[in-house]
């Protein structure tokens, strides 16, 4: 498992009224796919979401998803902010 930071880029996208969370945050996933769609699933998007809508965190130009290669935490499945907390579903 890898530990990738997802930031925002682009805040005006309109799709980022589809998520509860609009700082960065970190995920642990095998991929940045995983990642993507694991912060997604954690951010309220599936809840929010129109039909058709595409989440910010799942959207390359409202959002960047670069591995950590230091960060030893969070768990894997888990999403965490800058605090520390972790971002539940």
């Amino acid at each position: 498992m890898k530990v990738f930071r997802l930031s925002p880029i682009d805040g005006n996208d309109p799709s980022w009224k589809y998520s509860v969370e609009k700082a960065h945050v970190w995920a642990c996933a095998l991929t940045p796919a995983d990642a993507r769609d694991l912060v997604a699933a954690r951010t309220g998007f599936f809840k929010l979401a129109e039909p058709g809508a595409v989440s910010p965190w799942k959207n390359e130009r409202a959002t960047s998803c670069v591995e950590e290669p230091t960060m030893t935490y969070p768990d894997p499945g888990e999403v965490i902010r800058e605090d520390g907390s972790r971002v539940a579903d």
